[in-house]
């Protein structure tokens, strides 16, 4: 099934049954949704496109999809969860980007002290939809409620969640994703190249002629260790402070740079 015809029955049958549903009980209602687990991409496009929710509910602590808007007119909050753990992706003094369980990225705040990447944390959630913070995938922490788990220093498995994070760069070519502001993505390999506070790749999209981004902070500083390297992408802000969601065309910079080496990567000697 094509992505429209997945968004459309997702939608449809949300809106008809008007509750948070499991994938499970939106495939009964469904007379045309046959795979066993969704596409990671359609779920990820469907965040933006229909202001899609999900989140672990109830005892059994079973997935539920629900729609950003019910939240938002004050319904069902309290079916949301009061903790969410994250994996720290990169870490500033009052805010952070991390991946949920879902491995959707999420902009955490407040932090009561920086952070380091691949910190594995709990945190207990002030709100999920803050009204001074209007983005779709911005959290508000409780900054008294953060409990640091574990740091993830094993290399294959830090590849192995950085491949579930990233995803396709059509976000960057299209208005597909509506609503999303945070992204992350692999440039073709090797194709790309620092200078001044800029960087200029491609990205995996045959339609790419290149892409020139401004970074955050390090730009041609930035040393890179490994094969595998991701970009964590963010919708620029405008000047009047409306967030480029709203408008047509979406304008990114690189975040941040993860490069990691994949040890199962075999290697010539000489």
């Amino acid at each position: 099934m094509g992505y429209d015809k997945f968004k459309k029955e997702v939608e449809q049958i949300l809106e008809e049954k008007a509750r948070p549903l499991t994938w499970k009980e939106i495939k009964e209602n469904s007379t045309q949704l046959k795979q066993k687990a969704p596409y990671h991409v359609y779920v990820q496009k469907l965040q933006g496109d229909i202001g899609l929710v999900r989140f672990r509910s109830g005892r059994d602590k079973k997935t539920v999809w629900a729609l950003r808007k019910w939240f938002e007119k004050g319904k069902f909050r309290d079916l949301l969860p009061d903790k969410v753990r994250f994996t720290i992706l990169n870490s500033k003094k009052d805010h952070a980007i991390a991946a949920n369980v879902y491995w959707e990225l999420k902009r955490i705040y407040p932090v009561p002290h920086q952070l380091n990447r691949w910190d594995v944390i709990e945190a207990e959630v002030d709100d999920f939809f803050p009204e001074e913070d209007k983005r779709p995938d911005s959290i508000r922490l409780k900054s008294d409620g953060i409990e640091h788990l574990r740091t993830i220093e094993d290399e294959e498995e830090r590849i192995t969640i950085a491949e579930k994070i990233s995803e396709s760069g059509e976000f960057m070519h299209t208005d597909a994703w509506k609503g999303k502001t945070l992204g992350m993505t692999k440039p073709r390999f090797r194709c790309f190249y620092f200078y001044d506070s800029k960087c200029q790749f491609f990205c995996d999209q045959n339609v790419c002629v290149g892409h020139d981004m401004e970074v955050d902070e390090e730009g041609e500083a930035i040393e890179i260790k490994g094969d595998r390297v991701y970009f964590v992408l963010e919708a620029v802000e405008s000047a009047r402070c409306e967030f480029i969601w709203e408008k047509t065309r979406v304008e990114w910079y690189i975040k941040s740079v993860i490069s990691l080496t994949d040890p199962r990567q075999r290697r010539l000697h000489f």
